[in-house]
């Protein structure tokens, strides 16, 4: 096989492979002791099927009336955003409120486009004002899932409205601006300053097992640190990747790379140790840039964040930024369900509670800047992640990843063949502290399993989409996900078993 068909089947499988869905219960069997990470549910089966039946009441509003519904929304909004700044404890009511409010609010947006850009707007005042809110709640599991059902629900809402309406908004979604001391370089009419952290979600297939790899579900699959050198102006952005461990990118080169969203997060200025040094992040980046500019750190695959000896792309900010007395990811996600945890530890991983990218997104101390989504791409995204579902509720059934046995002495001539390209500094077949079984589990996931199985799920969303008159939002494709897997059943055998 071509080595560049290597590099794209391992390409982008960082963090963990694995989600838990919007709407399934923990498995039955899995029993936890009181106290340990269990995964997030929304519990709310019976609201989407409700929105679902709204958005086709809905479509049938005149535009006035649909108009004096957003108009109501608007203010039911601005009632939630002031009560929740007003509260002294963590409101919990109005929080859950104002989440389901955005869900509503996407509804009628996308039976009424004209009315999208208003709902985003609500969106985006309601991620600013609750996480800045957030900073004098206590750091806890509480506060982290209801900062996750606003901003992470909002983003979702915005997705599904998306899908129904169009790609008619804006690819770039400013959010805040955040002012920082630290040296900044202009990029594609986004000012990116050094210590800023960008998170990203790849286009590859196991995008999607990182992103959705934790107890909360997500959207990120990838973290990285960008520096600005003081003098030059030159930008560089600071990461690791599973193929070739830390490396040091251009923000061009880094851009160029097949990416669904990039999200810019920043430190706030008002924290103590930025208020003491603003130059601190700047720092923090410089430090890990110079570490990395003397020596090349392999990809950790035990995800043991303690460790700085080896690093995945979260790692690398966090020892940047521990360096300079910072110590960050103030919520540290688990990945507990059974047949993640079973897959996860075939590929090698050791530690189930650790440094999620997506996380920092929830952290109060961070502020989201902008973000870039390629809407064309969106409902490729959303087809990866309905078979993610699918597929993890195999896992939790027993299932596992498989190959071909003739494929094994294959691998391991890779894998040694990968040992000498290391040795001569070349980027090999087989990451370092990747096993050959591990390398082609994931090549028969990306290139046999995700390819029949989205082959068939994209022909049942086409049948829903001309029975129903409009494309199957994500709950329902989901469903249709595990139909198109059960489906395949044994053309995926060996692959998937």
């Amino acid at each position: 096989m071509p080595r560049s068909r290597w590099l794209l089947v391992l390409g982008g499988v960082g963090l963990g492979l694995g989600l838990v869905t919007l709407m399934m219960p923990v498995p039955a069997a899995d029993v936890r002791p009181a106290g340990e990470p269990t995964p997030f549910r929304w519990d709310a089966a019976e609201m989407f099927a409700l929105l679902e039946a709204e958005f086709d009441a809905v479509r049938g509003l005149t535009p006035e009336d649909a108009r004096l519904a957003a108009d109501r929304f608007d203010a039911s909004g601005e009632a939630l955003l002031a009560e929740i700044e007003a509260a002294e404890p963590l409101p919990v009511e109005a929080l859950a409120a104002l989440a389901e409010l955005q869900f509503r609010y996407g509804v009628l947006g996308a039976a009424h486009p004209g009315l999208l850009p208003r709902a985003e707007s609500l969106v985006t005042r309601a991620r600013v004002l609750v996480m800045r809110t957030a900073a004098g709640w206590p750091a806890e599991r509480a506060t982290h899932e209801v900062l996750y059902r606003v901003v992470f629900g909002g983003r979702v809402t915005m997705e599904e409205a998306l899908v129904q309406a169009g790609p008619i908004l804006p690819e770039l979604v400013p959010i805040e601006e955040i002012p920082s001391a630290t040296p900044f370089i202009e990029v594609q009419g986004v000012r990116v300053h050094s210590g800023d952290v960008l998170l990203s979600r790849g286009g590859a297939p196991t995008s999607a097992l990182i992103a959705r790899g934790s107890d909360f579900a997500n959207t990120f699959s990838h973290a990285a640190l960008a520096h600005v050198d003081a003098e030059t102006g030159e930008g560089t952005v600071v990461e690791s990747l599973i193929e070739a461990g830390t490396v040091l990118t251009t923000v061009e080169e880094y851009l160029e790379s097949k990416k669904h969203r990039i999200l810019v997060l920043r430190l706030r200025p008002d924290l103590p140790e930025l208020r003491a040094d603003p130059l601190l992040p700047h720092t923090a980046a410089t430090g890990m840039l110079e570490r990395l500019r003397a020596e090349s750190v392999a990809y950790d695959f035990a995800m043991d964040w303690t460790d700085p000896e080896r690093m995945f792309c979260s790692e690398v900010i966090y020892h940047a930024f521990k360096d300079v007395g910072l110590d960050l990811w103030s919520h540290r996600s688990a990945m507990t369900t059974p047949g993640l945890v079973r897959w996860l530890g075939a590929m090698g991983v050791r530690e189930f509670q650790t440094l999620v990218p997506s996380d920092l997104e929830y952290d109060p101390r961070f502020r989201a800047v902008v973000e870039w989504r390629d809407l064309e791409a969106l409902l490729d995204y959303r087809l990866d992640n309905a078979i993610t579902d699918a597929l993890l509720e195999q896992a939790d059934a027993g299932a596992d990843l498989g190959y071909r046995w003739s494929m094994r002495p294959v691998g391991r001539l890779l894998k040694g063949a990968s040992v000498v390209q290391v040795a001569s500094g070349a980027t090999p077949f087989i990451p370092v502290g990747m096993s050959s079984d591990a390398a082609l589990r994931i090549r028969a996931l990306v290139e046999i399993v995700n390819p029949i199985v989205k082959n068939e799920l994209m022909r049942r969303a086409e049948m829903f989409a001309t029975e129903r008159g409009y494309p199957a939002p994500y709950w329902s494709l989901v469903q249709l996900a595990g139909e198109a897997l059960s489906a395949a059943g044994p053309e995926l055998h060996p692959a998937l078993r």
